[in-house]
């Protein structure tokens, strides 16, 4: 895992783009943007923060995957590397632990997890198109989503995906 400078953690959550089917020997680079709004309350007040994740990454024909994500928005830059292999468990990354599944030659998952909700978002594709789906889910008896700062946590009452696109080649 790789991560530079502060993180909007959950904003991760919405990353991945899924790739074109692959074959034995082919990979797909995938690419994604996602804008989101939070509205946060502790430590500062906050109504609708806007921040910009952008996914790049490699589908390959093997079943492995891998990619970094990159957030930013005002006053906050970080990059965060995920790996996807047969039988890999979670891995740490900046406030909980993430992992990314593949599904098959169509499809990706990635979990985030944070102490109060999971980022989980689904990846599919179809030829050379693809679509992506991004939920926050608050674990059970939470009220308030946890958000990864890069030095503490912030607490938000709201967190939505705005607009999401992506491309595979």
């Amino acid at each position: 895992m790789r991560v530079s400078r502060p993180a909007l953690g959950l904003a991760i959550a919405a990353m991945l783009c899924p790739g074109v089917a692959v074959g034995a020997t082919q990979s797909s680079r995938l690419h994604s943007e996602i804008a989101l709004s939070f509205d946060c309350e502790r430590p500062q007040q906050v109504r609708n923060y806007s921040a910009r994740a952008n996914f790049e990454g490699v589908l390959n024909g093997d079943g492995t995957a891998s990619g970094d994500l990159t957030i930013n928005g005002f006053a906050l830059a970080s990059t965060i590397h995920f790996d996807a292999r047969l039988g890999r468990g979670s891995q740490a990354a900046p406030g909980g632990s993430s992992q990314l599944r593949v599904l098959g030659a169509h499809a990706l998952r990635g979990v985030w997890s944070l102490p109060n909700n999971d980022l989980i978002f689904n990846l599919t594709t179809s030829g050379s198109s693809c679509a992506v789906s991004v939920k926050f889910a608050l674990k059970r008896g939470q009220k308030e989503y946890s958000l990864w700062g890069g030095n503490k946590f912030y607490y938000c009452s709201a967190a939505r995906v705005l607009q999401t696109s992506c491309r595979a080649e």
